[in-house]
């Protein structure tokens, strides 16, 4: 195509050489101009309201010639009623959608796939709003995003609100749909979720048991959850490879759970629970996990919602069970008046929960509790853990074998808002300068972030509600 096909207002929108845009004012115009499209086309909807709209955006563009679904203008176009979006080929980019006022027709309000044989790949949607856009059934199950095939990303968007069943974002993985999905999910932010009162309210599940022995290899970096109270497991990992890396989590009531799979990572987290009933860190299960230079303060939660989790196993544990942890490395956290750090969670000999962890290290972490409390529990044996260079303020806690210093460590507030020791401790805790995600750099900013974040928070941690380039 060499001109843009316009149809609607009859306004035309400048195309790329060789591509085609085309501006669509309802469901029968999109249809017309999406049936096509080739690489570099855009559809544009026009601002308004789209009642009842069910898009499929599908082609094949290239890397350097994506086809593009966008909004005339961003915040201007909002879908509401029973409407929904699909995507299936090949470098598709979608940008700057409203979800409200209604919920999805099908188990997704966006979903990289058009059917199971024909998904999405290194495709984007970028700047999507999902806003209270439930299903008003709680028991009817469904998800917001679903992320299939392979390089997919879901960035800078804010998802707030859902109150029935299902994940709020899932990546759904199988060897038709993909496996190896290296997907990519960041600069998001994830609003308040109430809790459901059942199993099935994550804000994000990666994988499923069935297929957790295998790497999805995706990471999740660079988000902000606030307010995620829908269940036990903010985040539920269930498949190996996987990357947490640069998230906050804000008075969410649950944890970084790694139910399933291998090989993940933890990396430089942040963890506020401001003692918010329920608030926890990282659960600890399965091989080869990797918990390192995150901060953890204030979180309330116990058990499994614990600051720090580390799980007793069952032998030979079903897929659907529990795993052993073998091969962690726990180092170089910090947990700031946190209520628990608990070794041999879930130890239960009548399930066959006893298998205590082995061949891990816990080393190089910082536990501080200014009111002298000793948030430490270990229930089972802790012969397999290696414990070395970790210091306990006031005291380190009699429970433990070994490998932790008592000290009274004095905290000052750091440049980046954490609570770091005075004078400094070489090789103990998170680093001084942990980079911490600004509220603002997550989501987009033309549409209001209605969460548990005050001027008061502000105040009390000093966290960077502004800045960060995008």
């Amino acid at each position: 195509m060499t001109a843009a096909l316009v149809l609607g207002l009859g306004i035309p929108f400048a195309p790329q050489a060789d591509a085609a845009s085309y501006l669509v004012q309802d469901a029968a115009e999109y249809a017309t101009a999406s049936a096509n499209l080739q690489p570099g086309d855009e559809i544009v909807l026009a601002s308004g309201t789209w009642n009842n709209a069910r898009l499929l955006l599908k082609g094949n563009g290239t890397a350097a010639a994506p086809i593009t679904l966008r909004a005339q203008a961003p915040g201007q176009v909002v879908l509401t009623g029973q409407s929904d979006l699909r995507l299936a080929g090949q470098y598709l980019h979608v940008a700057d959608l409203v979800f409200r006022d209604g919920y999805s027709p099908s188990d997704a309000v966006v979903a990289f796939r058009e059917s199971s044989k024909a998904v999405a790949r290194n495709s984007r949607v970028t700047g999507l709003v999902i806003d209270d856009y439930s299903n008003p059934d709680p028991a009817d199950q469904d998800q917001w995003v679903m992320l299939y095939g392979a390089f997919n990303r879901l960035d800078h968007s804010q998802l707030r609100g859902k109150t029935n069943a299902g994940p709020t974002v899932v990546v759904v993985r199988d060897a038709t749909q993909g496996l190896d999905n290296q997907h990519r999910i960041d600069h998001n932010w994830f609003g308040p979720r109430p809790a459901l009162g059942v199993n099935g309210g994550e804000t994000l599940r990666v994988g499923t048991s069935d297929t957790s022995l295998s790497d999805s290899n995706s990471t999740v970096e660079a988000n902000w959850f606030e307010g995620c109270d829908g269940e036990t497991e903010i985040i539920s990992n269930k498949s190996g490879g996987n990357t947490y890396r640069g998230n906050v989590f804000y008075r969410s009531a649950g944890s970084l759970t790694l139910r399933h799979g291998n090989g993940n990572r933890v990396l430089d987290n942040v963890f506020i629970g401001e003692g918010k009933a329920g608030t926890g860190g990282v659960r600890v299960i399965n091989a080869q996990q990797q918990v390192s230079n995150n901060y953890f303060q204030a979180l309330a939660g116990s058990s499994n919602r614990a600051g720090l989790a580390v799980m007793h196993g069952q032998a030979n544990a079903a897929l659907s069970g529990y795993s052993p942890v073998v091969d962690a490395l726990i180092e170089r956290n910090t947990f700031v008046d946190v209520a628990k750090v608990s070794f041999g969670v879930g130890y239960n000999a009548a399930s066959g929960i006893v298998v205590p962890p082995s061949s891990s290290q816990f080393r190089g972490n910082l536990i501080v509790n200014r009111s002298g409390a000793n948030p430490v529990t270990v229930d089972g044996s802790l012969a397999g853990v290696a414990f070395s260079g970790n210091v306990q303020s006031p005291l380190a806690s009699t429970a433990l074998p070994g490998g932790v210093d008592s000290m009274t460590v004095t905290l000052v507030q750091a440049p980046n808002g954490l609570w770091s020791p005075s004078p400094a401790l070489a090789a103990v805790g998170a680093a001084t300068n942990l980079a911490v995600m600004p509220r603002d750099a997550t989501g987009v900013t033309w549409y209001p972030k209605q969460g548990e974040w005050t001027d008061a928070a502000t105040v009390g941690h000093r966290l960077p509600a502004n800045g960060a380039d995008r």
